[in-house]
Parts: structure tokens; C-alpha cells; sequence
């Protein structure tokens, strides 16, 4: 029996929103779920700046008490009307929902009604920004990326990418589903949450793991505290190890393999490649028509994003598909640990 989960779609008057929403109501939503459509309307204030978020409800700066108070009263208008829309949706698939209109800043009010809420997931779409543009008005889903304490959806809106392939054309049919995996606790919970939350037994999935080839001949290695003692490592002795290491990743893709064959009914294929992870993953995206990517996440802060980077920060920018972060619960990370060399996890 299918468990209820709360599901939080954050959506505005965008046809992104439109497309992220038809998504989740396609591809994730359940009968049993409780979901919470929220959107986020902004204040109306004489001369007001943000005229590019407060478009979206068809405002732009006004002059007198009068105009603002019009503009006001036409921004909660068309907040209620846009949630009425999604609503009638949900209740048309039998989905049960209920509504908010809140008001203030976007972000912020998505990643605390998600906690309020204990929300086991929030679905986001993204204008796919590039980086100038994301720099100088900011990105709502990179905000619930890096905030929210619960697993994220992130639904990009890529004109070129869905000239190629568009995930919406295979809902209810077999969709082709990766999910990027690694030895880490969080990677082994991010699989299990796919299986249980969002592969079908129709679908065809994909366990993806990159292998880094990290170790070059005749090279050295930093060993020491952020990585800054060099050793070096003999040709002879590196190749070795690079094929040792190679057949540990083919092993580590197939426990994963073994797992879902044991837990489930739903068929899986592992693939081992050997690159950089971020980009061989959005490779393997693009070059197998993926309708959707999971993955874990280990929650870095700002400076270790910004010095060692983020897989999950560079798909949720980059991705051809629907991007699902699986983030594990606090209360979660112990069991996560001590489920390594269990029959019951891979």
C-alpha cells in the first residue's frame, strides 16, 4: 500500500511553471499523496523595483497610493485564479490538494512552508538562466536547492534541450530513468528513494556511475590536508591500480543492480564511464533521451561548492531533463550508515 507523502509545487503565472506542474502531476503525483500548491505573490509598493518578478502577475512599478492599491488587489487576484487553475487539475486526476497564496520572497517562503509543512519533497520550475542573468535577478530553484532540508525537483525549461527530447512525451509510457550513483550513504539513499518513490515497473532504468579517473601515470598525488602533500606515484604501480579501481565501480554498479532485482520488479541496467562525473552524467542524459535523473547529494556549503563543485548545482543548470536531488533526513543519516554491508541495501 502506498504511503502518503506531502508534496509541495511551487508554482507562478509562467509557462515554466505550466510545464513543471503538468511533469509532477504526470510523473510523480499519486492518489495517496497530500499535495500543497503554493505560490508566491509579491507586494505592491509605489516605484517598485522587482518589476520582473511582480510581471508575472501582470504589475510593473506604480506612482500613487491609487495605483498601487489596484495593483494590489489584481496581484491577489490573479494569485487565487492561478491556484484555483492547478487545483481543478489535481482534483480532475483525483490527486488530493489544497492551495496557498502567500506573499513576500519566493525562495525563502517555499524553503520555510516546506519545513513547516515537513515536506518529503518540493518540484520547482527553472527558466534555465545561464549564469549572468542568474547572477543578477538570482534563481528560485537554486535557492530550494541549496536550502530546503527535504529531497527537490527541479524542472528545467530548455527550449534547445526539448527540441531533442521532451519528457513529457513519454509519461505514461516507458520512460528512460537514470539514476547516478557512488559509494556514498547518500548515493545508496537517493536509489532507494527512487525505487520507492518514483520507477515504475514499466520504466527502464539506468543505474549510472562515473568512474574518475583521477590517477595518471607517473603523476602525483595530493595526499595531505586539502589535498596539497604531493606523492608520487610509479607508471607500473597507477595503471595497476586504475584497473583495479575500474573493476571496483563495475562491482559497486552491480550491488545496486542486485538490490533493485531483489527489492523490485523493475528493470535495471548498470553503465560504468570514465570522466569528469557532472559532465559524463549531462552526457549520458542527452545521449539516451533521459526523461528524468536522480541523485544524492551531500549537502556541501557555499565555499565547497564554490571550490570543489557541485554535481547536483551544475545538472540543475544543465540538465536536458527533470532534475530529482534526494536528500536524506537528518534522522536518516545513521540508518544510512550502518546500512552499508546489509543484505537489505546495495
Amino acid at each position: 500500500m502506498e504511503t502518503e507523502r506531502k508534496i509541495i509545487i511551487a508554482v507562478d503565472d509562467s509557462e515554466t511553471s505550466a510545464y513543471a506542474f503538468t511533469w509532477a502531476l504526470h510523473n510523480l503525483l499519486r492518489k495517496s499523496d497530500k499535495v500543497v500548491v503554493l505560490t508566491v505573490a509579491p507586494f505592491v509598493t509605489l516605484d517598485y523595483t522587482y518589476t520582473d518578478i511582480a510581471s508575472d502577475y501582470g504589475v510593473t512599478a506604480v506612482q500613487s497610493p491609487g495605483d498601487a492599491a489596484a495593483a494590489e488587489k489584481n496581484v491577489n487576484e490573479s494569485a487565487k485564479d492561478l491556484i484555483a487553475k492547478y487545483l481543478k487539475l489535481c482534483t480532475q486526476s483525483e490527486i488530493p490538494c489544497e492551495g496557498e497564496v502567500v506573499k513576500g520572497e519566493a525562495g525563502s517562503w517555499i524553503v520555510d512552508e516546506a519545513e513547516r509543512l515537513n515536506a518529503e519533497l518540493v518540484v520547482v520550475g527553472s527558466h534555465a538562466y545561464g549564469v549572468l542573468k542568474r547572477a543578477v535577478v538570482g534563481s528560485k530553484s537554486d535557492y530550494v536547492l541549496h536550502n530546503a532540508t527535504c529531497s527537490v525537483a527541479i524542472v528545467r525549461h530548455s527550449e534547445e534541450a526539448l527540441k531533442v527530447h521532451d519528457p513529457l512525451v513519454s509519461s505514461g509510457e516507458t520512460r528512460n530513468i537514470f539514476i547516478a550513483v557512488d559509494e556514498s550513504k547518500e548515493s545508496v539513499y537517493a536509489f532507494q528513494w527512487a525505487l520507492e518513490n518514483f520507477c515504475k515497473e514499466d520504466d527502464s532504468v539506468v543505474i549510472y556511475h562515473v568512474h574518475d579517473s583521477a590517477i595518471t601515470p607517473g603523476s602525483t598525488l595530493g595526499t595531505g590536508e586539502f589535498g596539497m602533500e604531493d606523492v608520487y606515484i610509479p607508471a607500473d604501480d597507477s595503471a595497476k591500480d586504475e584497473v583495479s579501481a575500474f573493476k571496483d565501480s563495475e562491482k559497486l554498479v552491480e550491488k545496486y543492480m542486485e538490490y533493485a532485482a531483489k527489492e523490485t520488479k523493475i528493470k535495471c541496467k548498470g553503465m560504468v564511464v570514465t570522466g569528469q562525473t557532472e559532465v559524463k552524467v549531462s552526457e549520458g542524459l542527452k545521449n539516451l533521451h533521459a526523461d528524468a535523473v536522480i541523485i544524492g547529494t551531500r549537502d556541501r556549503g557555499i565555499l565547497a561548492r564554490n571550490f570543489l563543485g557541485s554535481v547536483s548545482d551544475y545538472l540543475a543548470h544543465n540538465s536536458p531533463c527533470p532534475l530529482i536531488v534526494a536528500r536524506m533526513p537528518k534522522e536518516s543519516v545513521t540508518r544510512g550508515q550502518n546500512a552499508k554491508g546489509h543484505a537489505h541495501s546495495p
